[in-house]
């Protein structure tokens, strides 16, 4: 009986020292976002106390101490994420994080730069195709030189070139992924490393312009799940990315509303949010009353019951919403139409397939009838735009609707029928 307790109490105690090191990450990344060093080394210590840190967190900590000018704790922590497997030796070596150890220390900073180079030489000899993984890296690390280079550049005409140089870089990486992916799939963490997907999945995250791709890497990623050839985080990042981009709910609640100064004040809406932390923990995820710490906001998890009953008053706004336009619109208030119509449309899940098209109807309809008509047909476009990428639109349906012939002549039409999305 006393081995049975004191295996139960090991268990409950490590639980807890697990949980309280999570807090504390999170806490120490906001505090990282808001640039409050002091209370970001604070929980980094505090959560190292409660839980070893890895290789990443180590590094992050490492950073955090060179940026508040305390070299000697940022070399201790970085030569534990070496210790502990840290390998992006090319990152390491133009992190901005790092510019004041490289010049207060250089005989010690060329000491672990060098350590780095040999230990990334070693692990690269352990993938299958490390020269994908250097590409990839390499495409990251130009886009976020750039990106440094803009917040330190003050002249107008230089920001205006960094500008374009940025836009630059971002289409051609996103070609580059789009044609990797085509040639690779989706690379296992075997064949180009955890740092190398990472890069990857960074330049996929952030291609919202294009939502057919973003879903492709997802059904590449899918059969991987089960392998740990994957990032689990990353996928579920990648997929409440593309529903919300789709205005759907999303599922694991990585998607926060933005408020400012690296701070959130809730999460996007979630498909059966009672629920969530349980998909979230089959994904190895922390908890959603966790990950908001990192946001800036405390979380509670509803019950299923006021789950539901907040979706329904969301369905009966809605409703009213639409009930409104159309009411509005039989009046010949087209602005009230689109007012209400457009606050509708912003509710995730709110509108489903078959209102946004009667929407794309009015609006197209409301083109044909005014000489001022382009924000008509512009949103009448945002629906069926959206209903195409959710693949529910039929094309060979609309073609033939009266109500849209107003829009036929617009280059935005032919794109829309051109278009095509794989499921």
């Amino acid at each position: 009986m006393y081995i049975f307790m004191a295996t139960v109490l090991n268990i409950t105690v490590s639980a807890q020292s697990n949980l309280s090191a999570e807090s504390e990450l999170a806490k120490a990344s906001l505090y990282h976002l808001q640039k409050d060093y002091a209370k970001a080394i604070q929980s980094y210590e505090t959560a190292f106390k409660a839980k070893e840190p890895d290789a990443s967190n180590a590094y992050k900590a490492a950073g955090v101490y060179s940026l508040s000018r305390n070299a000697e704790r940022s070399e201790y922590y970085l030569q534990l994420a070496l210790d502990k497997g840290w390998t992006e030796s090319l990152w390491l070596m133009i992190d901005p994080y790092f510019d004041y150890i490289k010049h207060s220390d250089p005989l010690k900073w060329s000491t672990l730069v060098a350590q780095a180079a040999k230990k990334e030489t070693e692990y690269e000899k352990k993938l299958k195709n490390p020269a994908l993984r250097r590409k990839i890296n390499l495409m990251v690390i130009s886009d976020q030189q750039l990106r440094y280079k803009k917040i330190q550049a003050k002249d107008p005409k230089e920001l205006e070139k960094i500008d374009q140089e940025i836009r630059e870089s971002v289409q051609k990486n996103w070609l580059e992924a789009k044609n990797i992916v085509e040639t690779h799939g989706w690379p296992k963490l075997s064949d180009i490393g955890k740092d190398g997907q990472n890069n990857l999945w960074l330049i996929v995250q952030h291609a919202d312009h294009d939502i057919c791709f973003q879903r492709t890497v997802l059904e590449k990623m899918k059969p991987l799940l089960k392998s740990n050839e994957v990032n689990v985080e990353n996928y579920a990042f990648l997929t409440d990315r593309v529903l919300c981009n789709l205005n759907y709910l999303q599922e694991y609640g990585t998607q926060v509303n933005w408020t400012t100064n690296g701070m959130a004040s809730s999460f996007r809406d979630i498909r059966q949010e009672w629920n969530v932390n349980e998909k979230r923990k089959k994904l190895g995820l922390p908890s959603l009353e966790t990950y908001a710490l990192s946001y800036g906001f405390n979380y509670k998890a509803p019950t299923k019951q006021d789950y539901k009953r907040a979706r329904k008053q969301i369905e009966t706004k809605v409703k009213s919403l639409i009930d409104t336009a159309l009411v509005a619109y039989n009046a010949g208030d087209f602005q009230s139409t689109y007012d209400n119509y457009n606050s509708a449309s912003v509710f995730a899940d709110g509108m489903n397939d078959h209102q946004s098209l009667e929407a794309a109807k009015v609006f197209s309809t409301i083109a044909t009838k005014i000489k001022d008509n382009q924000n008509y047909m512009g949103i009448s476009f945002d629906f069926l735009n959206l209903l195409n990428l959710r693949n529910k639109l039929n094309k060979a349906s609309i073609k033939e609707k009266k109500e849209f012939e107003i829009l036929h002549p617009d280059p935005r039409w032919m794109l829309l029928l051109q278009s095509e999305c794989n499921k």
